[in-house]
């Protein structure tokens, strides 16, 4: 019932993001613009993203190597895309894919699935640090030099009170013995979960054995923290690669005529995948993209430019996450 909630909140602070830039906005000309662009720079945005999967690809795989040696590029590459279908087309904070890559990494590494989350997750981690980062200043810009609409003032403070309640909650879970259990109990009556429990005779049972995986998993991230220079690179490629996204929209604008800057489109954008991750839609859909026409107009860029302009940012990624990353993932079921 929360959850439904806090989906209808975001819903009608979507909509009214949507009625607010409508009247600004030909979706005739914006698709006309789009159209008429320079291929020149579609062709490069869409190279920057083939190297931005290519260095996530690089990136998880350095993290890999400390425990399988011998895994191919080709399908980390694979089993990274397939992922990235699934957390594209599954509501929340793209985080469906996850255990998916974990699956077949474990079974191309022949690892524990335990051992392979931790690496998903250390990956995860380099990715977020770096976007909390981006984030911060992406909000700070924007809050000070753009004309926001209210909707979106507001929609802006509770991310940041629930970001702020997300740091608190996970500190205060990792150091309570007590609160870890009582979640565990809960995940463990959850009715969607009765055929998990079948498998297990008790919930004493059902403990042990997550208690087992997670000491597992912990103790594989220990092992890969002590690796500095993977960690290092982690963290180094991730803010590569959200460049590389940055830059595919701001060459997308340069391909409609509008030189944007890079800064403006960085900060644009941050903020809508903060609205997208906080929607609970797939993939953030609707919810990024009527943040971004929003704030550009804020930043004076024309609604119907600033629309073409997402929708040929929004139609590469698409491409790949959704078209490329089935492809993917369907090469991983057949083989």
């Amino acid at each position: 019932m929360k959850r439904l909630k806090l989906n209808l909140l975001v819903l009608i602070l979507v909509t009214l993001l949507l009625v607010g830039a409508a009247g600004k906005i030909s979706w005739r000309e914006a698709l006309a613009l789009a159209s008429g662009a320079r291929y020149e720079f579609i062709a490069a945005a869409v190279g920057i993203t083939i190297a931005r999967f290519l260095l996530w690809s690089l990136k998880w795989l350095l993290l890999i190597r400390p425990l399988a040696k011998g895994v191919r590029f080709s399908r980390i590459f694979v089993i990274l895309l397939a992922g990235l279908f699934v957390s594209t087309s599954t509501p929340g904070a793209n985080v469906g894919g996850e255990p998916l890559r974990a699956y077949y990494l474990a079974k191309e590494a022949r690892i524990k699935k335990s051992a392979a989350m931790a690496t998903v997750m250390m990956d995860k981690a380099g990715n977020y640090t770096a976007f909390f980062i981006f984030s911060l200043a992406s909000i700070f810009l924007l809050w000070l030099f753009l004309e926001i609409p209210p909707a979106l003032k507001f929609l802006g403070e509770v991310l940041l009170f629930i970001i702020a309640l997300a740091a608190l909650s996970s500190t205060y879970l990792r150091r309570s013995e007590a609160a870890q259990a009582k979640v565990l109990r809960f995940v463990y009556h959850l009715p969607p979960l009765e055929m998990l429990r079948r498998r297990f005779s008790s919930y004493a049972a059902f403990e042990s054995f997550v208690s087992s995986r997670f000491e597992l998993f912990l103790r594989t991230l220990r092992e890969l923290s002590t690796q500095r220079r993977a960690l290092v690179a982690n963290l180094l490629l991730s803010f590569a690669i959200w460049l590389t996204s940055y830059i595919k929209t701001y060459l997308v604008f340069l391909a409609l005529g509008v030189n944007a800057s890079l800064l403006l489109v960085t900060a644009v954008k941050t903020v809508a995948i903060l609205v997208g991750m906080a929607s609970f839609l797939p993939g953030g859909m609707g919810a990024t993209e009527a943040t971004m026409v929003a704030l550009f107009a804020g930043a004076g860029i024309e609604g119907s430019v600033a629309l073409a302009g997402i929708l040929l940012s929004r139609a590469i990624y698409y491409f790949f996450a959704l078209g490329l990353g089935y492809a993917c993932l369907l090469c991983l079921r057949l083989h």
